[in-house]
């Protein structure tokens, strides 16, 4: 875990002042919300068209989910049967090391120079394209943001749109240097053109890869298949050109059966993108047979743990139903103040604040589960029903039982429990606090700088609604 280690180096509160202060990341974060949820109120509503129901559907996904987790071992069992049955080779690794390493011997042994890379969530958690470079293999990432990012030296800052931190003119001046060529003014309006140009430029990548790298939305444990959904086509052209084809993937992407699948894809494209349906739907089962006129001649899939078994039987296994449709993210009020990179891993969010701390250990990353404000936006448009709030107060609870938190906060929250069992002192002091806020405000009804809190108030104003307390105030509105 010396990788997470560096990453979180700089704790979160740190990164989310530095990302606060940025201008231009501002400007791109208030112009993509709004779109992300629209979007998908209108797929949503139009399951009504459909003759379905959210919270139908969502309870389905829930119990699908839950019947694989319930039995994993069984399930994972059947995919490799079933995955070899159909010429595929099935590979473990414990964590995102091995992983790796796994994917590097292969790529060796079949001689390997580059490597084309579908969006793969997993192979950030392992680090993929740092150990391929490492061994000589160019690793090149066809998923537009992916590109985007990987030509800027980032990781994505959204697990759907990766690039959703970038301008147009960051966009252009990448490419401008990646291409060779002058750099441009450009406008919404050249957003098809700058398409076109990366398009290109990957068409002759996806011709003279040897590998093809991608992940799997799902895996379906009664085909032994992996289920694939993008809207670019780069992931066909992943999985169908280079003769090797490589899929890394969690161990919980599960699905028992095709009509699973059928259901959770009900889901899936409407939580993340507000389609009813994703414009590539690819369900890749073994390899190229006599008369195929595409598809690798070999397929591998290597399912990884890196934490998530030890989450079975678990207060956080509901986390493991997640179908990383990045839902909880696009309406969440913290990730759209601060983008993704401020939460230091590869998971941002809401999700991020409950997997970073599970996968990669909970004192390297202390802050995130404090990332929320408590609104459940996240847990009202999680599509599998995942009470992420929930889990986060749990971490937190942990923290404090551990002895995590700063002695200060630990010792406040004793006080207060202490002043909270006993009613009497408890309104009287507070008496006090109202008659004190009132006249720090001097009238104005606003604090400027409240020495007590001052993260709360350096950039904010605290509201004092009178000197009265709710008590005061609702006893005098009954004797009204």
């Amino acid at each position: 875990m010396d990788r997470v280690r560096t990453w979180q180096a700089m704790r979160f509160h740190a990164r989310a002042g530095e990302k606060l202060k940025d201008v231009v990341l501002q400007g791109a974060l208030r112009k993509a919300r709004p779109l992300f949820v629209a979007k998908r109120r209108k797929g949503m509503d139009s399951l009504a068209e459909d003759g379905l129901e959210f919270e139908m559907l969502r309870s389905a996904a829930k119990n699908i989910k839950n019947r694989i987790l319930s039995d994993l071992d069984v399930w994972l069992e059947i995919f490799e049967e079933r995955a070899k049955a159909r010429g595929a080779e099935v590979l473990w690794a414990r964590d995102g090391a091995e992983a790796a390493r796994l994917v590097v011997d292969i790529a060796q042994r079949e001689g390997v120079t580059k490597a084309t890379k579908s969006k793969s969530m997993l192979s950030e958690e392992a680090d993929l394209n740092a150990a391929l470079a490492a061994a000589g293999i160019r690793p090149v990432e066809t998923d537009l943001g992916e590109y985007i990012v990987q030509l800027a030296g980032e990781k994505p800052s959204h697990i759907i749109a990766p690039a959703v931190h970038k301008t147009i003119g960051e966009v252009e001046a990448l490419f401008a240097k990646e291409h060779g060529r002058p750099i441009e003014t450009r406008t919404s309006a050249d957003i098809p053109d700058l398409a076109r140009e990366a398009r290109a430029v990957l068409r002759q990548h996806f011709l003279s890869a040897e590998m093809g790298i991608s992940g799997a939305n799902f895996l379906i444990a009664e085909t032994g298949s992996a289920a694939l959904v993008t809207n670019e086509g780069n992931g066909r052209m992943v999985t169908t050109l280079p003769r090797v084809h490589v899929v890394i993937t969690g161990i919980e992407k599960l699905v028992p059966t095709l009509e699973d699948f059928a259901t959770l894809m009900r889901l899936l494209p409407r939580s993340a993108t507000g389609q009813a349906i994703s414009n590539y739907v690819s369900l890749l089962t073994g390899t190229k047979r006599d008369g195929d006129h595409d598809g690798p001649e070999k397929t591998i899939f290597i399912l990884v743990d890196n934490g998530r078994a030890k989450l079975l039987g678990s207060p956080y296994e509901e986390m493991l139903r997640c179908i990383r449709c990045g839902a909880c993210m696009n309406h969440c009020p913290v990730y759209f103040s601060l983008g993704g990179h401020a939460y230091g891993w590869v998971y941002p969010g809401p999700m991020g604040s409950v997997l970073t701390p599970l996968l990669t250990g909970l004192d390297n990353a202390l802050d995130l589960p404090h990332a929320t404000t408590g609104c459940n936006q996240c847990g009202s448009v999680c599509p599998v029903d995942i009470p992420l709030p929930d889990l986060m107060h749990r971490l937190r609870e942990e923290q404090v039982v551990r002895r995590r938190r700063p002695w200060s906060e630990r010792l406040a929250l004793k006080a207060w429990g202490w002043l909270a069992a006993r009613p009497a002192l408890y309104r009287w002091l507070a008496r006090r606090a109202a008659r004190y806020l009132d006249w720090l405000a001097d009238g104005q009804g606003r604090i400027r700088v409240f020495g007590l809190l001052p993260e709360w108030t350096a950039g904010r104003d605290l509201p004092v609604s009178s000197a009265r307390t709710f008590h005061e105030q609702y006893s005098a509105r009954k004797r009204a």
